[in-house]
């Protein structure tokens, strides 16, 4: 019993493994987007708190009595603000409240009023990536009085220190994020996608290992969407080609018992021949009528047996192409076929009209074709050429009856007859034929006013030309 167990991917190759780490990524990168605006807007909001700080810081100076204060006061004052300076300006005047000295120069300027968020994610990945200790100038709006702008100098060790665990901080909000959304997102994907992959998967691996076992039971629907499309899909056509395999395996089991009772049945065919041809010869004239009725069913026996053999031995036709002129091979055609005076093949195939085939399989295709049409009941068969861009078809139309509604759907399949007696395998020969040699046979029409048979010949440039320097040669 073969093994049913489904070989498992490694983890690292999984699909449940990529999802999670495309998942993750995604979500990373996403976050990263994200960090640099969020950085940004913390440094902004740090110097806005720096310059409220320090406007409070000046309004003190202002209630004191004379608007002066000692030094150690002005210096716990700065401290508490985090600056170095403070000064203020208003629409007349510009006041210098508290200072310190700066003991060296200044570095750069930030306007709060025209700095934007890009800009601040810059300035702070900047003192982020340099270790110096840098005084730099930064001008505000006041929080407290609206026309009361702010002009403050401080150090940025303070703002590194804060920036780096404000950097922290969302590095951890990102990792964290990250991981509930891709754990949440891994969850919803596997359950909506890898799940019925797998199980689409196992039902394909069950499949190639024992293609006519029993199929299981039917899996739940999946809904209208790709997923489930494909797997009532792939469930459709297992069952087709199981169907297929159970009728193709019990076809060669019958063709290998015909194939061992052949050479049995053979020579009783030929000892019933041999007791036929007696009793034509027998005084009793009731045995001679009745002789070759018996005569004919044994030679029809004789050539059922010999046809079935022989189809089911030759497997595709080995072709040898050559430039063929279809008149002549149409004309050798009807005229192996003639049985009588009363029908006639009317033959409209230009003289010159060459085509690279096997002579002796095409011509079995036509033969088979005229026995068809002359055994239904035709009459007249008109053979001539149409022309397309894909193909050479020729039309072979009879006026016979037409043929039966109940072998038109099978009518190239193998054991599939429309008159009484017949093999059935005339047609399926002549498909196999025509698709060795590229092509093919198909009904076009039938009715009562007669059957119509196209046989499409492919255009090769490369057999054209191979096709019409013969024919030159022979001119």
């Amino acid at each position: 019993m073969p093994d049913r167990r489904v070989p498992s991917p490694r983890p690292a190759r999984s699909l449940s493994s990529r999802l999670l780490w495309l998942t993750v990524g995604v979500v990373l990168v996403a976050q990263v987007l994200i960090l640099g605006p969020s950085l940004g807007r913390a440094h902004l909001d740090w110097l806005a708190d720096r310059i409220a700080a320090s406007h409070l810081a000046a309004l003190a100076l202002e209630a004191a009595p004379d608007q002066t204060v000692d030094e150690a006061l002005e210096e716990d004052l700065l401290r508490l603000a985090g600056v170095e300076m403070v000064s203020l300006r208003r629409v007349d005047q510009r006041v210098l409240a508290l200072a310190r000295p700066l003991g060296g120069p200044v570095s750069g300027t930030i306007d709060l009023g025209t700095a934007g968020v890009l800009r601040a994610a810059l300035s702070a990945f900047s003192l982020l990536a340099s270790s110096e200790d840098r005084l730099i100038r930064v001008i505000g709006p006041s929080p407290k009085q609206a026309d009361v702008r702010v002009d403050i100098v401080l150090r940025t060790t303070s703002l590194r220190a804060d920036l780096e665990r404000a950097f922290a901080n969302l590095v951890i909000e990102a990792l964290a994020i990250s991981a509930s959304a891709a754990a949440l997102m891994f969850l919803v994907l596997t359950w909506l996608f890898v799940r019925p992959m797998r199980r689409l998967t196992r039902s394909i691996i069950a499949f190639r290992l024992d293609p006519e076992a029993a199929p299981p039971s039917p899996a739940p629907s999946y809904g209208d969407d790709e997923i489930g499309v494909a797997m009532r899909e792939l469930a459709a056509m297992q069952d087709e080609l199981r169907r297929a395999l159970w009728q193709k395996s019990r076809l060669a089991a019958l063709g290998a018992a015909v194939t061992r009772i052949n050479h049995d049945l053979r020579g009783i065919l030929a000892t019933a021949l041999l007791v036929s041809d007696r009793l034509t010869a027998s005084a009793d004239p009731r045995v001679r009528e009745v002789a070759p009725t018996l005569l004919s069913a044994i030679e029809k026996a004789v050539a059922l047996c010999r046809q079935t053999l022989a189809y089911a031995r030759e497997g595709p036709p080995l072709l040898d192409r050559r430039p063929t002129r279809l008149a002549s091979l149409v004309g050798d055609a009807a005229a192996t076929a003639a049985v009588g005076e009363a029908w006639r093949v009317d033959n409209r195939i230009p003289i010159g009209l060459v085509v690279p085939a096997d002579r002796d399989q095409v011509f079995r295709v036509f033969l088979n074709l005229f026995r068809n049409s002359i055994e239904a009941g035709a009459r007249r068969i008109r053979v001539e050429p149409r022309e397309t861009a894909e193909a050479l078809e020729i039309l072979i139309a009879d006026d016979g009856p037409g043929l039966p509604e109940r072998v038109q759907a099978n009518l190239f399949s193998p054991f599939v007859s429309g008159k009484h007696g017949g093999t059935g395998l005339g047609l399926a020969i002549s498909r196999d034929i025509m698709r060795a040699h590229g092509g093919d046979i198909a009904l076009e029409r039938t009715g009562p006013e007669g059957t119509v048979f196209v046989l499409y010949f492919p255009r090769e440039p490369e057999d054209e030309d191979v096709a019409v320097a013969a024919v030159r040669r022979q001119l």
